[in-house]
């Protein structure tokens, strides 16, 4: 039973909002760090990359915070951290400051505030019963959709034609009205007895349970899926800091951010449609695990086709096997992760598994910066498509048995 439905939807606004404000910054980061600041490929890594990293440490904490507090105050804060965050890098791109270090600083500043999509999660399960969680969790997917889809697309088009400061302030406008529709309308959801009782029992909030990590990898089972999940996120992570720098290069697409946003709103939009109509069919007709070595393999073709597209209509059909492979391989391995944990556990391994997704999409932007640089615009590419040939052998055999 959903207690709430309006609070849910107050959820789904506010995540929309949010992630609508994540998406924007996409397509416009590589390209002004390159293209303005001047900044070399493995920097541009790094920059890309700090947002995760901050966020893997941070997560476990506003998490802890959320039980002891209550989920609204998490989710305030965290909306107002976005729109200083969001500021500051629009004051950066409009060129009042004139530094890739304060770029780096709104970054690692954003990344550390981003505790509104675990506080989200929270509200879910306060809100719904088991039976309906799922239900329940699908609003979250829905708004990370709508905003991964239409995100880019802004950023591109709106920096294109405004400068690219423009985008940037109305992400930070996006998230103020997600801080304030929490602070006026969402009312706490966790009640009152058990903040007062997670308070007393509190022992303390860590950054991060390296032994908690350490039991779920070493569960034979579940651990091998975590692992799977880990190296798909980051090969795809690769692309994050050059896809961009790729598109763009003169000698070759010659693409600008408006035309690289569309793209990458084409490539939410297939993953979209492969998750919204055809998850089900893979699941039912061929199975998990086959489904998942499907979206391994075309994954991994599309990785390593993207770097040899000679025209713009090959790249759109390379990018529609790279998006149908990625959506239909992340929720096949996060299927498999819940299904193989038991029910009170569901919410710890699947925490750790999200945390260890954030680290893989630090070390994914910053391995595709440095190869970039010191290789050459394939090699982020083809080394995303490398590592997806490994743990697509390594999950056949690991499935097989």
């Amino acid at each position: 039973m959903i207690k709430n439905q309006y609070e849910l939807i107050f959820i789904f606004i506010t995540i929309c909002i949010d992630l609508l404000g994540f998406g924007i910054i996409i397509p416009l980061l590589p390209d002004f760090l390159k293209n303005v600041l001047a900044t070399n490929e493995s920097m541009i890594g790094v920059t890309v990359g700090i947002f995760s990293l901050m966020q893997f440490i941070s997560t476990p904490v506003w998490g802890s915070l959320s039980d002891i507090f209550g989920r609204k105050p998490v989710l305030t804060i965290s909306l107002m951290g976005n729109v200083i965050s969001y500021s500051l890098m629009g004051l950066v791109f409009s060129g009042v400051f004139d530094s890739i270090w304060m770029l780096i600083i709104a970054r690692a500043f954003a990344g550390i505030f981003s505790g509104n999509l675990s506080a989200a999660q929270s509200v879910i399960s306060d809100l719904t019963s088991k039976e309906d969680r799922a239900k329940g969790m699908g609003y979250i997917g829905a708004a990370f959709g709508l905003g991964f889809v239409f995100g880019p697309a802004i950023g591109g088009v709106l920096s294109y034609r405004f400068g690219y400061g423009v985008p940037i302030f109305l992400a930070a406008f996006f998230s103020l009205i997600a801080a304030i529709l929490s602070m006026t309308i969402f009312k706490e959801s966790l009640p009152e007895d058990i903040r007062k009782s997670n308070k007393h029992n509190f022992k303390g909030v860590t950054l991060v349970n390296l032994k908690a990590v350490k039991d779920v990898l070493s569960n034979k089972t579940v651990g091998i899926f975590v692992i799977i999940f880990f190296f798909i996120t980051f090969s795809f992570a690769n692309i994050h800091a050059t896809f961009l720098l790729f598109a763009e290069r003169p000698e070759g697409m010659n693409l600008n951010q408006q035309e690289v946003g569309l793209l990458l709103s084409f490539l939410g939009i297939v993953g979209a449609i492969v998750q919204g109509t055809l998850i089900k069919f893979f699941k039912t007709k061929i199975g998990e695990e086959k489904s998942l070595i499907i979206g391994n393999i075309l994954t991994m073709f599309g990785l390593f086709l993207v770097p040899f597209s000679g025209n713009l209509y090959y790249l759109l059909a390379v990018l529609v096997i790279l998006a149908f492979g990625s959506g239909l391989n992340n929720p096949m391995v996060l299927s498999l992760i819940s299904t193989n944990v038991s029910r009170d556990e569901q919410g710890s391994v699947l925490g750790i598994n999200q945390s260890l997704g954030s680290l893989a999409r630090f070390f994914g932007p910053v391995w595709g910066g440095f190869v970039y640089q010191e290789f050459g615009f394939q090699y982020p590419f083809i080394s995303g498509a490398v590592i997806m040939l490994f743990i697509t052998i390594f999950s056949f055999k690991i499935l097989k048995k």
